[in-house]
């Protein structure tokens, strides 16, 4: 008897780590009092007020309460609506939110060793799940009310299920759902798209019937979001939060990450502020409209930004960690800047070898055009830097990405390993 159970251990250790994973995210969540500041503060607000019936209102820092008679479209309602769900059943709750957390990352721990063991296997895929389930910044993630885990867990399942039952419909609604989650991931069904069109091993008029299924799906789930912004602002607009970003981060005192648009030297955007908020929806057209012709004016100063926002997402603002230490509105916990700091050490190395994987996928790709997961990540990694590209540097846009990410760095360290150090090391993994 005790020998089956420790041969089952050997052949599944696998979850053993996923069960750490999930008692340190427990004690994290339990031990840290994170309160929701900012954006976190924001969705807590939407989702209980929609949990209340109040509707999705807008309303301003720091606490957010919505405005009778003034809905918003700031951010799509893919996570408020989640929470408002959870609230509505369990109460509105800073706990039931970061419990939710725990199980959606617990959901990704999963999905993660098993794409990465089915394309990889064993080693680079048990070395992908120890680095994630034992990340600090992935464990800290759990205490804070963000989308950024709810978006990472939908992108994880709907790459898994892509990459085994392949149903266009059932993924086409989850990639619908997680475009509803963050504004960023609103051209992410083209990346299922193009890999679909690009794949040797299927006709052409299957990839036709494919696309079309998933289209139809993923416009099901987005079309009555859209339907109710045309009611409500006259135009089926996604995120009025879109034009706001695009501007931010294209113009003459742009800094390659957020900065407030209303403190600018006169700035055009003060005509639509007011002593309780601002009129959301002439902001996102001003702002695309300003952005574009800034663009057009300073190419070169665009392109400058537009590396430095990369640079942010990955090097200069590595610290978002601290999102998860905020301990009352603009009070931090005293550990703040150690945990960035650690952050800072950690993930900037890992981040040098994630885009070693990259160069390596690059490189596979141009001579051998093969058509793989590695191929998939390459695509996921080429969407989301385009996105920064043009948007904002920020790490939170890096973070939903780690599972995936941590599957590449595993990749070099464990093909490094191979060369550098004896055999010994080698069976520690297997």
């Amino acid at each position: 008897m005790i020998s089956k159970f420790i041969d089952y251990i050997k052949k599944n250790k696998y979850l053993i780590v996923i069960l750490i994973g999930v008692i340190l995210r427990l004690i994290w969540i339990f031990a840290m009092p994170t309160y929701p500041e900012t954006d976190f503060m924001w969705y807590h607000v939407k989702g209980k007020e929609i949990a209340e019936g109040k509707g999705f209102l807008n309303g301003i820092y720091p606490y957010y309460t919505g405005r009778p008679g003034v809905p918003t479209a700031f951010r799509p309602i893919g996570y408020p609506g989640t929470l408002a769900i959870l609230y509505f059943i369990f109460g509105a709750d800073f706990m039931v939110a970061k419990l939710f957390n725990v199980a959606l990352s617990t959901l990704i721990m999963f999905l993660t060793y098993k794409l990465c063991d089915k394309f990889f296997g064993s080693k680079i895929a048990f070395l992908t799940l120890l680095i994630f389930a034992l990340s600090p910044l992935a464990i800290a993630y759990n205490s804070i009310i963000c989308s950024e885990i709810l978006f990472s867990a939908l992108l994880m399942l709907s790459i898994y299920l892509f990459f085994n039952k392949n149903n266009p419909f059932i993924i086409g609604l989850l990639i619908g759902y997680l475009t509803l989650v963050r504004p960023i991931g609103v051209f992410i069904p083209t990346i299922f798209v193009l890999y679909e069109f690009i794949r040797r091993d299927v006709g052409l008029k299957h990839k036709i019937k494919y696309v079309a299924a998933f289209a139809v799906s993923v416009g099901l789930v987005i079309a009555p979001w859209m339907i109710r912004n045309y009611v409500v602002f006259g135009e089926p607009v996604f995120s009025t939060n879109g034009g706001y970003v695009f501007y931010v981060n294209n113009n003459d005192y742009a800094t390659g990450s957020w900065s407030d648009p209303f403190k600018y030297p006169d700035s055009p955007m003060l005509q639509y502020k007011t002593e309780d908020g601002f009129d959301e929806m002439a902001i996102h057209k001003l702002g695309n409209k300003l952005a574009k012709e800034w663009i057009k004016e300073n190419p070169k100063r665009f392109v400058e930004l537009a590396f430095l926002r990369i640079a942010n997402s990955y090097w200069y603002k590595t610290d978002d960690i601290m999102w998860a230490l905020t301990i009352g509105i603009n009070q931090w916990h005293p550990i703040t800047s150690k945990a960035v700091k650690l952050e800072k050490l950690l993930y900037r190395p890992f981040y040098i070898v994630l885009f070693i994987f990259i160069i390596y996928a690059v490189v596979r790709f141009i001579r051998h055009r093969k058509i793989d997961f590695t191929t998939f990540i390459l695509l996921i990694f080429l969407y989301f830097n385009a996105m920064m590209f043009v948007l904002e540097g920020n790490p939170r846009y890096v973070f939903p990405l780690h599972p995936i990410y941590t599957i590449g760095v595993s990749f070099v360290i464990i093909n490094i390993l191979k060369k550098l150090l004896p055999e010994r090391f080698s069976a520690i993994l297997s």
